[in-house]
């Protein structure tokens, strides 16, 4: 009974510490919540105790402001944590109190204005320019921040970030040296005459020079999504350049009184916009987050986004068509929007939501829950890869698809595992194998990885289980294309490895006793026509033919050596062969060697291939390039390196190539290596071989 006691009491222990942890671990983010609310609180005590009239036209601003600062402090907050995000961050929290500061500023001012009361902090009741300047940070710097990391480091980016920044600066100074509303006192900061004019121009240059930022910032955003969707159905992109869009709308064309004046509902449909920023900018940020380091929001699940949109679209919706609506009908209007808004938000709740649940998703799991389309992907990717990059581009694209952080591919082979593919980093902190088997073989096995919180749902257990048979089969496929290579290369280093022997056997052997016959013969021939006692004639022209068949014989043997290998190769080796034809040349062009100053050990394909694609080269380069210079460099390492270089006229793009460029490219395939020709500024051709430096 006590030891049951002890159990449960260090359960409880052991669950109340990681309560306190977690709220620790929450607390600046509480406390950003916390701050919101009370200047909320003091927005609703200033108008509770303001007897007067609201400020004019500002009741959808203060609240759409409010809404901004209650997302976009606790996120930024949130942000601030991270290394990566920490700009984005700084710009979510200065947005969020420009944003607080400006509701309470103009709050405050109309309990003043309504009470006529003499202001306690006038300071703080001419703030009402702060969301001026925060709106100005919004659609310029936060919308630059949101392009693509390797954007945000080019010089014209950040350019434009730091002309956005002094913009931003300029705008402030003007706002906070103006003259201050009324029944506020003077200004202490207030600039007067010339100055004045030049603050009020500059102020003005400004406020165009944050709408060019932002507009180039949204272009800029359309050129990544189009980029992306070339390459991905992700929707993220476009969900974040959707937020870029809405805030564009909110704030640049209200930026200008001559614009606003003739927008429809100008204090409803830009408020609305600004919160529509909302369920995009920051919801499309928290995203990211769960999407990079699941265990980073482990509160933020994905039914709270769900909860989150949901409400954001029925709120958006709401408002739009009550009070913008029914501001631009007027009379009984709003009254009647607002029963057929109710109905029609209560009839399309259960498909937005089924709908937002589908989006969300897409958004934070990729294609995980659609296990068919990640198979036709793979069996696609099956059909139409190249053995070598197959495995490679399915690893990556489970990788995108399924929002992982690390897939390996790995072979079964004789000596145990075969890293094959590799996508992401092998530091994930969490994995999964699983095995492929093909016809009851395990042929290989899929290592899965994530770091931080498990982000592996049984749904997606179940589609890893179901992509292991078409992977097994990709597997297989490779296995068996490496098998067939392997065997290729040992039929072609077994040939030349036997016309080594038979070159060998017949220049050696055959060859010097077919000599010795001639030899024979010729002596004995020279015998009987020094010999006086016997009539020579019909022997001696026997004897004759038959040296002469012994030589052409010798003349067909020596032939046959010559064909089955060059004889320079084995009087000379590699390096002394091609020093030895780069003589032959004799200034047709200038040639210029480096080749390695001592003998390299290969096999005897490779040493074969590697002469005869180097004469075939710069044969090539005599007869067909109109060259005066020619470089020729082989490198031996652990593989063989041939760089043929010349100055002549090139090749033409649509020229096909010559019998020599093929026979040199089906020397390099033939033993696993590759051929690349490029073009060699400013004119010229460079042929560049790779070949094994040793052979399986």
């Amino acid at each position: 009974m006590q030891l049951g006691r002890a159990r449960l009491y260090r359960s409880a222990t052991s669950t109340t510490r990681a309560s306190t942890s977690a709220l620790r671990h929450w607390l600046p983010e509480l406390a950003a919540v916390a701050a919101v609310l009370a200047v909320a609180g003091v927005i609703i005590g200033l108008r509770a105790a303001n007897d007067g009239p609201e400020p004019a036209d500002k009741n959808w601003w203060i609240a759409a402001v409010l809404v901004v600062a209650f997302a976009y402090l606790p996120v930024g907050v949130a942000l601030l944590r991270r290394r990566e995000k920490r700009l984005l961050g700084g710009l979510f929290t200065t947005v969020a109190v420009a944003a607080l500061v400006g509701a309470v500023a103009v709050q405050y001012l109309g309990y003043i204005r309504g009470q006529h009361v003499e202001a306690a902090w006038p300071g703080l009741a001419s703030l009402i320019w702060a969301w001026t300047v925060g709106s100005a940070i919004l659609v310029g710097p936060v919308l630059l921040t949101l392009l693509p990391p390797v954007w945000r480091h080019e010089r014209r980016v950040r350019f434009a970030m730091a002309v956005a920044g002094a913009a931003v600066v300029v705008i402030a100074v003007e706002r906070l040296t103006d003259e201050w509303p009324e029944p506020l006192p003077a200004n202490p900061l207030e600039l007067h005459g010339t100055v004045r004019g030049v603050v009020d121009w500059a102020g003005d240059i400004a406020t165009i020079t944050v709408a060019v930022v932002a507009t180039v910032a949204v272009l800029l955003l359309v050129q990544d999504w189009l980029d992306r969707r070339r390459m991905s159905d992700d929707p993220l992109p476009a969900w974040m350049l959707a937020g870029a869009v809405a805030a564009w709308l909110a704030v640049v064309p209200t930026s200008w009184s001559t614009w606003a004046d003739h927008l429809p509902a100008p204090d409803v449909i830009p408020p609305v916009l600004l919160m529509a920023t909302v369920p995009l900018l920051v919801v499309g940020t928290m995203i990211e987050i769960v999407r990079t380091q699941p265990s980073a929001l482990e509160g933020v699940s994905r039914r709270f986004l769900e909860w989150a949109l949901l409400a954001a679209a029925v709120f958006v919706l709401y408002t739009g068509l009550v009070a913008g609506l029914g501001s631009l009908v007027g009379g009984d209007g709003p009254t009647w929007f607002l029963v057929a808004a109710t109905g029609a938000i209560a009839l399309l709740a259960e498909p937005a939501r089924q709908r937002i649940r589908t989006l969300v998703d897409a958004l934070v799991y990729g294609s995980r829950d659609d296990a068919l389309s990640l198979v036709r992907q793979v069996v696609a990717q099956v059909s139409t890869a190249s053995d070598d990059d197959l495995l490679p581009a399915l690893a990556a694209s489970l990788g995108r698809e399924m929002r992982l952080d690390t897939v390996a591919i790995d072979v079964a082979g004789p000596d145990g595992w075969d890293r094959a593919a590799l996508h992401g980093t092998p530091t994930a902190v969490r994995t999964r194998e699983v095995p492929l088997r093909y016809h009851d073989e395990v042929v290989g096995r899929l290592t899965v990885g994530w770091s931080d919180a498990a982000s592996l749902r049984p749904r997606d257990v179940a589609t890893l289980e179901e992509l292991a048979v078409p992977l097994a089969l990709a597997v297989s496929w490779v296995r068996l294309a490496a098998d067939l290579r392997r065997s290729s290369l040992a039929v072609v280093s077994a040939r030349e490895e036997e016309r080594r022997r038979l070159r060998r056997d017949l220049h050696d052997g055959l060859g010097p006793a077919l000599t010795g016959i001639s030899l024979g013969l010729r002596t004995a021939i020279r015998r009987i026509e020094r010999s006086d006692r016997l009539d020579a004639g019909a022997p001696l022209g026997l004897l004759c033919r038959l040296a002469d068949e012994v030589d052409t014989t010798v003349g067909e043997v020596k032939r046959i050596v010559r064909d089955l290998r060059p004889t320079a190769l084995d009087q000379l080796g590699l390096v002394g062969a091609v020093t030895e034809f780069a003589r032959t040349i004799d200034g047709a062009v200038e040639l210029h060697v480096d080749v390695p100053e001592q003998q390299t050990a290969l096999p005897a394909a490779v040493e074969v291939a590697t002469y005869r694609i180097v004469t075939e080269a710069v044969t090539n380069v005599v007869r067909h390039a109109a060259a005066t210079t020619c470089w020729l460099k082989i490198a031996a390492g652990s593989a063989v390196e041939i760089d043929v270089v010349d100055d002549g006229v090139g090749l033409a793009p649509d020229t096909p190539p010559g019998i020599g460029l093929v026979a040199i490219r089906e020397r390099a395939v033939e033993l696993g290596g590759s051929m690349t020709i490029t073009a060699h500024v400013p004119h010229g051709t460079h042929v560049h071989v790779r070949l094994p430096a040793v052979l399986p």
